[in-house]
């Protein structure tokens, strides 16, 4: 089973009523984002979120998109980082997104992009495109396939744009030099994979129930490097062991394929900073699938981020 940290250290919420009563036609015209300020195709019919917006940033840098129409329709999107990027949002990915009908209750069906590796019913991608740090407003598009389990049906959503949204929680300080108020710019993993240099183009580090996880993935989600560590580790270098359970490595090659460390490679923290929340460290091991005779070497691993 895929281990991945589990992201849901919000904030209290702070509730933007939107001021847009405009009623959308059932045409595919994309509005004029001066206009419209959320909005999106779901299943071929214009929504747009007229009745609640809501962006909090939680006090660890997780960004919290929601909105909901008028229709009741609800669009709610979670990204690992508060920063303008390209965010893949699928089973592979910390952040995901999810379309549900409020107007269901409790009885409600809730779609998801992480609730199926088959990229024909779920996944895809959300933009933060501009982060105003003067005004506090965040701006970004998205488009999406979300999976029902129970049901077995997707809902497609497409051409979606947030603009100039208001955001407030513990963690709207971007800070671009270093540790402390938010999520740093500057976060990196890399490594050296099958003797191919690798950047993780998505860094996220969290503390969760005592673990210290730092994982890098490419953009569209689909290679994935993580780590697995005490929250208190300490300066030291420390072998790396799935079976272990206290320090471990993973490396997925492909959304299908997980390789991990099974006592053959190391681990050393050169720095935890505790109070500042920063964490560098270097790696190497080799990836053994569970399952198969797949192998990969990662090697030369190294990151520097803060959680």
């Amino acid at each position: 089973m895929k281990l991945h940290p589990v992201l849901f250290l919000f904030a209290p919420l702070v509730f933007l009523w939107g001021s847009c009563t405009k009623e959308l036609s059932r045409e595919n015209t994309l509005p004029a984002q001066d206009s419209v300020n959320f909005y999106a195709v779901i299943d071929g019919i214009p929504w747009q979120a007229d009745s609640l917006q809501q962006v909090n940033i939680s006090d660890s840098g997780i960004v919290s998109i929601t909105g909901i129409g008028k229709s009741q329709d609800e669009i709610s999107m979670v990204l690992p980082a508060f920063r303008k990027a390209v965010y893949a949002v699928n089973s592979q990915t910390p952040g995901y997104a999810q379309y549900n009908s409020l107007e269901e209750g409790f009885a409600a069906e809730i779609y998801l992009t992480n609730t199926s590796s088959d990229q024909s019913k779920a996944g895809g991608t959300v933009s933060i495109t501009d982060i105003d740090t003067v005004n506090k407003t965040i701006s970004g598009t998205f488009q999406f396939k979300a999976y029902q389990e129970s049901n077995t049906t997707t809902k497609t959503v497409t051409a979606g744009f947030f603009n100039q949204l208001p955001y407030s929680g513990a963690g709207s300080v971007v800070n671009p030099g270093g540790p402390g108020g938010g999520i740093s710019t500057t976060d990196t993993l890399s490594a050296i994979i099958n003797d191919t240099a690798w950047a993780a183009d998505q860094v996220i580090a969290a503390s969760q129930n005592g673990v210290l996880i730092v994982s890098g993935s490419s953009a569209d989600g689909s290679k994935l490097v993580a780590m697995y560590m005490p929250a208190a580790v300490t300066p030291g270098t420390y072998a790396l062991n799935y079976s272990s359970g206290t320090y471990f490595a993973a490396y997925d090659p492909d959304p299908t394929t997980i390789l991990v460390a099974q006592a053959n490679g190391t681990l050393k923290i050169t720095e935890n900073d505790t109070v500042n929340k920063h964490v560098t460290g270097t790696f190497s091991f080799v990836g053994s699938s569970l399952t198969s005779s797949v192998t990969a070497s990662i090697t030369s691993g190294y990151f520097s981020c803060n959680y």
